[in-house]
């Protein structure tokens, strides 16, 4: 089976993480994989990009099927650690009591990493759950939000484990991390743009990846790459714009002037991407800009279809 059944995507804020998150979902359910789309914390951008309409948290708590093959879910780690707690639990009134305590709400506040751990651990049961002796999912798409903070959901089952020497969570941390760090399993996708900034932060997210976090990378999307000018573009622009135009000639020379900026953009692009590669030795894969009014579920069909077999783009 081509792909990975768990993949996470992650990426500088604005890069449209969602976005690609949400095509590499919505590709895995053409291909007839039953595919969970998840986006941690509170439903935002994945929940826009794949037409989800009620976007109350409650409401998406549990998967909900979005298109034939495709189901959505949000993951907020305080509501996973309330249902492991529910698990433990049974009886309703004692669960309520310890849920409504001021010491539970206080411990959840200030523990560090928990609801990190236990939102990680929430993917993990959706990975290993079965029907009828199946798995429920062929393959999970995790959107895991902003480059910081997805980074810590990835180093915290790591952290626990280590943590705690033995006893039920380090047994439970190191599955979760053994799932993570499962190359055959898992792939950490990585999203930016072709500015300095968003790449510079790819492959800082890379060297971590390949560092102390020991995480698989999977793909690297270069995310609204300008196409190539055509041949003799700079040249024909220079010498528009050499000559002086008014008149009937200044809409030529406003067009002259956005061409030259398009070149400008088309320099910064090469200069990051190529820095890029100098850094990590990855040649990422470009996904194109689409000028559009409204990026909507339309966008992300047409991006869906442009994106390759990931078996084609293994690290």
């Amino acid at each position: 089976m081509a792909g990975k059944p768990f993949e996470v995507v992650v990426g500088k804020g604005g890069v449209g993480k969602s976005t690609v998150a949400a095509a590499l979902a919505t590709q895995y359910a053409r291909a007839r994989h039953r595919t969970l789309a998840v986006e941690l914390a509170a439903p935002a951008g994945l929940a826009r990009a794949l037409g989800v309409r009620d976007v109350s948290q409650g409401a998406l708590a549990e998967p909900r099927e979005v298109a034939p093959g495709l189901s959505y879910a949000c993951i907020d780690g305080e509501n996973a650690l309330a249902e492991y707690l529910a698990l433990i639990l049974p009886v309703r009134r004692v669960l309520a009591t310890v849920l409504d305590s001021r010491i539970y709400r206080y411990f959840v506040a200030a523990a560090p990493g928990l609801k990190e751990l236990m939102t990680v651990g929430k993917l993990w049961y959706e990975h290993d759950r079965e029907s009828d002796g199946q798995p429920v999912w062929d393959r999970i798409v995790v959107d895991a939000g902003a480059s910081g903070h997805s980074l810590q959901y990835l180093r915290m089952p790591a952290a626990a484990a280590k943590t705690f020497n033995s006893g039920l969570v380090h047994r439970e941390s190191q599955r979760i991390l053994d799932l993570l760090r499962d190359a055959k399993r898992t792939a950490v996708h990585v999203v930016a743009t072709p500015e300095s900034m968003p790449m510079v932060e790819a492959a800082e997210i890379v060297e971590q990846l390949r560092g102390d976090l020991e995480l698989p990378i999977g793909r690297i999307f270069v995310n609204r790459a300008r196409a190539a000018a055509p041949d003799g573009a700079a040249a024909v622009l220079s010498k528009l714009l050499s000559k002086p135009m008014d008149g009937a000639d200044a809409g030529l020379a406003r067009v002259a002037a956005a061409g030259q900026r398009e070149l400008g953009w088309l320099q910064v692009q090469a200069e990051s991407i190529a820095e890029f590669v100098a850094s990590t030795g990855i040649e990422p894969e470009r996904l194109p800009l689409m000028r559009v009014e409204e990026f909507g579920r339309r966008e992300v069909l047409e991006l869906a279809s442009l994106i390759a077999d990931p078996a084609e783009h293994r690290q």
